[in-house]
C-alpha cells in the first residue's frame, strides 16, 4: 500500500528546501525517458478535460524548462471550439502582478521577465478556466510553483476560476506543507492520471 501522498500535519519545509526541491523536480523533469510519449498522453487526457469543461474563456501559459507546453493542444481544441476566447499571462514583475491578455493563435510573443513569452497585445480578460504550470504538486491539488507567488496572488478571492495544474508524474509529492497563500488546484492533470478535489468527478475522462 502507496503512503498518503499529503500530509497536512507535516513539518513546514523551510525555502531553502523548497528551493532544493525544485531544482531536483525540474531536473527530474527535463530528464525524463519517452517524452514524445508522455507528452501525447497528457495532450489528449488534456483534451478530454477541455471537452468535459466547456470552458467560455481560457487561460493556458508558455511552456518553459521543461513543463508541458500546453497550447498545441489547447489550439488544436479551439479549432473546434472558436466560441472560447484564449488567453495568455503577462508579469509586472515591479508590481508582482500577473494579468491574462487575449492572444490568438500566429500572434506576435515578445520575452517576458524570468525568460516567459507573452502576448503583445493589450485586452485583460479573467479566464473562467485557468491551466496552471506546476513544478509538483500533492494529490490533494495542492502546487508548487517556482516561489514567485504570481498565480497564488492573482488568484486569490477569484473563487470562480476553475484551475487545472498541469505537470508530470515523477513531480508527484509524497508531503508538500501548505502554505497560507497556496491556492489548491481544482485538478492536477499528469501523463498517467488525475489529482486534485475534482478528480474523482471527472473519472469519465481518465
Amino acid at each position: 500500500m502507496n503512503p498518503p501522498l499529503y500530509d497536512p500535519l507535516s513539518p513546514e519545509l523551510p525555502q531553502h528546501l523548497r528551493a532544493d526541491l525544485r531544482r531536483e523536480l525540474i531536473a527530474k523533469r527535463q530528464a525524463l525517458p519517452d517524452l514524445e510519449r508522455r507528452n501525447a498522453e497528457l495532450a489528449e487526457r488534456l483534451l478530454r478535460v477541455l471537452d468535459a469543461l466547456e470552458p467560455e474563456t481560457l487561460g493556458a501559459y508558455c511552456a518553459v524548462r521543461g513543463e508541458f507546453d500546453p497550447l498545441p493542444t489547447v489550439v488544436k481544441w479551439l479549432a473546434a471550439h472558436p466560441e472560447c476566447t484564449l488567453a495568455l499571462p503577462r508579469v509586472n514583475e515591479a508590481a508582482k502582478t500577473m494579468e491574462f491578455i487575449v492572444w490568438r493563435p500566429g500572434e506576435p510573443l515578445r520575452p517576458g521577465p524570468y525568460g516567459i513569452a507573452e502576448p503583445t497585445g493589450h485586452t485583460a480578460l479573467a479566464p473562467t478556466t485557468l491551466l496552471v504550470p506546476c513544478v509538483g504538486f500533492a494529490d490533494v491539488g495542492l502546487r508548487l510553483g517556482y516561489g514567485g507567488g504570481y498565480y497564488d496572488r492573482y488568484l486569490a478571492g477569484r473563487e470562480e476560476v476553475y484551475t487545472v495544474g498541469l505537470s508530470y508524474a515523477c513531480c508527484e509529492l509524497q508531503q508538500l506543507d501548505m502554505q497560507p497563500h497556496d491556492q489548491l488546484m481544482d485538478l492536477v492533470l499528469t501523463e498517467d492520471g488525475l489529482y486534485g478535489l475534482d478528480a474523482l468527478s471527472l473519472t469519465l475522462v481518465d
